[in-house]
């Protein structure tokens, strides 16, 4: 005998594969980077990733549509699924970045961001699991606690972001010009991808002020 209640879509699931996604862009690009030369192969593979993430938002923006009640406010939903696409997007734009600019090697300051990418996103791993339980007290504390180690990741991102800017004008310096707009480029599009990490944790705060 069917119920007249049955169970809906898994909306916090939707926000784990989402990030999951994302965390898979990011180590991609770490294995791209494990080396002094950029693996060209790795770095394609990030298209394929972004496409995987668009897929996901098409599904998840098609069962919050039809969804007749969600756990939080569809608005809310949409904004999760929006940021987490914007973090996945920005992985791959650094993989655009390294194709369009011809680069293949790495430095020691696209080494530091591609870890932080990688750290970040694996901190927003862990904060989608304990998402579910963000009414509870203890959860909210973790959850709390994960934003924080963002906020240090993006603000470590910030300060390695100025010294490199700084490094890369220093009149003394002589790199070539093309370098030296490549390596601004990449820079500025990998000091991106950590604001958009910061970005999700921050929703979740918003989230969890808003609905409890």
């Amino acid at each position: 005998m069917s119920s007249f209640f049955t169970k809906g879509p898994d909306y916090f699931g939707l926000f784990q594969k989402g990030i999951q996604i994302s965390d898979k862009a990011a180590k991609t690009l770490r294995k791209a980077f494990s080396d002094s030369r950029i693996d060209g192969e790795e770095i394609k593979r990030l298209q394929d990733i972004e496409h995987e993430g668009d897929r996901h938002v098409h599904e998840c923006a098609k069962l919050i549509s039809d969804a007749f009640i969600t756990p939080i406010e569809r608005p809310d939903m949409m904004n999760m699924i929006a940021a987490v696409e914007a973090l996945t997007d920005s992985i791959d734009d650094i993989g655009n970045q390294i194709y369009m600019m011809h680069i293949v090697g790495t430095d020691e300051t696209t080494e530091k961001f591609v870890r932080l990418i990688d750290s970040a996103c694996g901190e927003l791993c862990g904060m989608m699991k304990v998402f579910p339980y963000f009414k509870k007290n203890k959860f909210q504390e973790q959850l709390h606690e994960i934003s924080i180690r963002v906020n240090h990741i993006e603000e470590e991102g910030d300060i390695l972001f100025m010294n490199a800017m700084r490094s890369l004008f220093d009149p003394e310096q002589k790199m070539d010009t093309m370098d030296v707009i490549r390596r601004e480029n990449l820079y500025n599009t990998m000091e991106d991808s950590l604001d958009c990490c910061e970005d999700v944790a921050d929703i979740v705060q918003q989230i969890i002020i808003s609905n409890t």
